[in-house]
């Protein structure tokens, strides 16, 4: 019991401010050693490995003509090989890597991947048939499990907590910049040697990339505490309700934007007529590089806005799914034929409705790997983000490009654009329901956020 009116009005006022202004998810976490031109190496290093993991992965898609043609494959087969043939064995392999990243020296998992993934996407230049093909995205699926988490992991204890989410968004800034360079690389190479070559071409640099990683990366000195086991980390995280619910909305976004990302290729080359070349220019500007800008506004937003209350980090990946679906949907409903002249050129007025809706939805991953750092402790940073985007990829990439395949199969018309028109409907339609996760998950952010703190300070 409090002794005075004036000690009731104190303590009144301290709860106000601990609601008013919640601590940044990561204050508890020591700050940065290092000088700031290492910090910016540093991130510019795993930005590329972003990068390479993405153009590794995504690179199936802007080849998918080709491949479907040469090996005489249906679309539900493509779908196989665009998304299960990765999830299922990525899901299975990157809590392990995770694990062992949370144990070992981080910039060694991470070149030891990426040596791993480069390698066999080269070697699927070489495929004769689908089986063969189908295995060697399966090796991608388990080398790049030991990308992005171990990455996660290393970015937050190398930049200062300042910087922490906008040091994250680099890994999601190089997804988007990655899936831009599959595009544009793939097609070129694809419309000029063919997809083998195009496969050659992206998955050979990466081998080099991983030395670097290995030999001018530092591992940065851990909080000290007791290591996690996989199934200490899922419990410590499931057990908030904001993580569960951020979990679930980051699933049903990820089956929108992944089965858009390996399918809208074919989408544009289809509806338009466009050859190889000129649909991955087409996508870069209409879809990467719009969400390039909403990932980082993303971040930025979570930074300033999330100093003020945590809530927000929900509230921007709520509000962006919400305002991009209705453009996602008009960019694949709109006629074709309807467009607008400048100069000599016609640009279709489906593209600015693909612009704005990629750009919203760019907003939502900085944020949701902030909220998993957030909830961590330091001694489970690299589960952390395995954890949530290890199911994000199991359900996106496993439901997303199989249900728009097997849709556009099911779904036969006269027009193979419209076909599969109908399946990438379907799955847009799904975003608003993942802002309604993020929306359940912002009621109790706060106070999640706040008992991790305090038990990291005791």
């Amino acid at each position: 019991m409090l002794d005075s009116e004036s000690d009731r009005e104190s303590a009144a006022t301290a709860r106000v401010r601990i609601e008013a202004a919640p601590p940044p998810p990561d204050r508890f976490s020591p700050p940065s050693s290092y000088s700031r031109s290492y910090v910016l190496y540093a991130v510019f290093i795993l930005f590329l490995v972003s990068v390479f993991n993405v153009v590794d992965r995504y690179v199936l898609s802007i080849l998918a003509g080709s491949i479907k043609q040469d090996l005489e494959l249906s679309d539900t087969q493509m779908g196989m090989l665009l998304g299960p043939s990765f999830s299922v064995v990525h899901f299975l392999a990157v809590l392990p890597a995770a694990w062992l990243a949370d144990r070992t020296a981080r910039r060694s998992v991470i070149a030891a991947g990426l040596f791993v993934w480069s390698a066999m996407t080269a070697l699927g230049g070489v495929a004769q048939n689908f089986t063969q093909i189908f295995l060697l995205r399966m090796g991608v699926g388990i080398g790049e499990a030991a990308g992005s988490p171990p990455s996660a992991g290393l970015l937050v204890d190398t930049a200062p907590p300042e910087w922490r989410t906008r040091a994250l968004s680099a890994m999601t800034v190089g997804a988007l910049v990655g899936i831009a360079t599959g595009m544009i690389v793939g097609g070129l190479m694809a419309e000029l040697y063919g997809w083998r070559m195009a496969l050659l071409a992206v998955g050979l640099p990466g081998i080099g990339l991983a030395l670097l990683v290995r030999f001018t990366l530092r591992e940065p000195a851990r909080a000290p505490g007791p290591a996690a086991s996989p199934l200490g980390a899922a419990r410590h995280l499931f057990r908030f309700r904001s993580f569960r619910w951020v979990v679930f909305g980051s699933c049903i976004t990820s089956i929108a934007s992944t089965g858009r990302s390996l399918w809208e290729p074919s989408f544009i080359a289809r509806a338009y007529g466009y050859s190889l070349a000129e649909v991955g220019l087409v996508y870069v500007l209409i879809s990467a590089i719009p969400a390039i800008f909403g990932a980082y506004l993303g971040s930025a937003l979570a930074d300033r806005l999330g100093r003020r209350d945590a809530r927000w980090l929900a509230w921007i990946c709520a509000i962006g799914n919400l305002l991009a679906c209705p453009f996602l949907v008009a960019f694949l409903v709109w006629p074709p034929s309807h467009g607008f002249a400048i100069g000599d050129s016609t640009i279709p007025v489906a593209f600015l409705f693909s612009t704005a809706g990629s750009f919203f939805i760019g907003f939502y991953s900085p944020p949701t790997s902030a909220i998993a750092q957030g909830l961590a402790t330091p001694q489970i940073r690299a589960l952390a983000h395995a954890i949530w985007t290890m199911v994000a990829t199991l359900v996106g990439m496993g439901i997303g490009p199989l249900v728009v395949g097997v849709l556009s199969d099911l779904w036969q018309t006269e027009s193979e654009a419209e076909s599969l028109m109908w399946g990438l409907l379907v799955i847009t339609l799904t975003i608003p329901v993942s802002a309604i996760g993020y929306g359940v998950a912002a009621r109790s952010l706060r106070e999640d956020l706040e008992e991790v703190a305090q038990s990291a300070s005791a």
